[in-house]
Parts: structure tokens; sequence; C-alpha cells
């Protein structure tokens, strides 16, 4: 299992690019405050959505990507704005990372969209080659979103084969419950689809880089 850490920041989602929820709920969490550092919640919610997010999940898919597993991890983690619609720059913030200068635990991703929104991640759970999570808190989103929060959790694994598979875990809670179908709904639809699509983006770029 992964080593956990419950320091977080406020975050935010988008209602309008609800037809990429699936993927967007995963990657990125945006803050209110014109801010890149962090702020604490609670750490009893964090524990227990970590653990529902590996046990119970609200959602969960695997895909099965053609590149080897390295590859793949560190695409996922390091190169969002290559396989997320609309994204034009990435970077990081390793300043309370439990690996010094590196990604690890605490560590802070921003990627900034087009129109240059910023949208901040920050890591709850990092082991290199194995997996990661982080959570996504509504509270203090600027725009509007059918979510209080959200935790996902990444697990890889390869197959003997050299391809890789993820596995992709979600637990999140509306806003709303007369959204939650809805919500429900959408988070179904476009998470597969999402994903799918980021895997043909990793398989192309692991083809050109070889």
């Amino acid at each position: 299992m992964f080593v956990n850490d419950f320091s977080m920041k406020n975050s935010l989602l988008p209602f309008k690019i609800f037809q990429n929820l699936g993927l967007i709920l995963l990657l990125v969490f945006q803050l209110k405050l014109n801010t890149f550092y962090a702020q604490e919640i609670n750490p009893g919610l964090i524990e227990q959505e970590l653990t529902r997010a590996q046990v119970d999940p609200d959602q969960s898919i695997e895909i099965l990507v053609n590149a080897p597993l390295s590859y793949v991890f560190d695409f996922l983690s390091l190169r969002l704005n290559e396989y997320v619609e609309g994204a034009r720059a990435i970077e990081f913030n390793h300043s309370n990372s439990e690996a010094s200068g590196k990604l690890g635990v605490g560590s802070i991703r921003k990627l900034t969209m087009k129109n240059d929104a910023y949208l901040i991640q920050r890591f709850l759970q990092f082991q290199r080659h194995v997996g990661y999570a982080y959570f996504t808190d509504m509270d203090e989103s600027t725009l509007e979103a059918p979510l209080n929060y959200s935790l996902s959790r990444y697990e890889f694994s390869e197959t003997k084969e050299g391809q890789t598979t993820v596995r992709i875990s979600v637990v999140y809670q509306s806003s709303s419950r007369l959204l939650a179908y809805f919500v429900r709904r959408a988070f179904s639809s476009s998470l597969r689809r999402d994903f799918e699509r980021a895997a043909e983006t990793i398989e192309f770029n692991y083809r050109n880089d070889s």
C-alpha cells in the first residue's frame, strides 16, 4: 500500500467541462485563492475516503496500455498537458514533498489551461511505479460543480508482454441529492472514454519516443 499524507488544498472543478468529467475529476483541482500552497483539511475524512477508494469505490475502471509500466506511470503523473484536453502548460512545486526536490507525497502539480485558468493537484499517496492518489475538495471552489469533493487512486501493474494495466478508482460526494443521479451517469459514461483516449495518447508518444 502507499504512504498517506492528509495535508490538502481546497479545490475546483468546472461544471462547464462536464463532458470530460471523468478525466478532469481524476486529474485536477484548483484553488479559490490565487496561491500555490497548501491548507489543512479534515484528515479523518481523507483517511476514510482513501480506504473507501481502495475497497468500495463509487467508480472504478481498468485500462490496458501498450507501453512499459515506467513510461505509463511517468506520463500520467508528469505529462498531463499532453493528454488533458485544453491544457497548455504544467509545473510542479515540491517544497512540501516527502521526497526532497522530487515528485512525492505533498507535491503540488499545476496545470494551466489555454484560457489561462490553472488547475492544481496535491498528492496524498505516491509510490513510484506502484501508484498514487489525490483528493479534490469543492468547498472553496470558484466555479460551480455538482460535487463537494472527490478522491482518486491509481494502481499500476505490468503484464508479461510488457503492457501496463492501470486501475483508477474514485470516490466522491455530490453537492445535491437532486444532482447525484446525473453526476453518477456522467461520471460513468465519461470515465472509460476519457482514459481510453489517454491510453491512445500514451501509446502514440511511446512509439515516437522509442
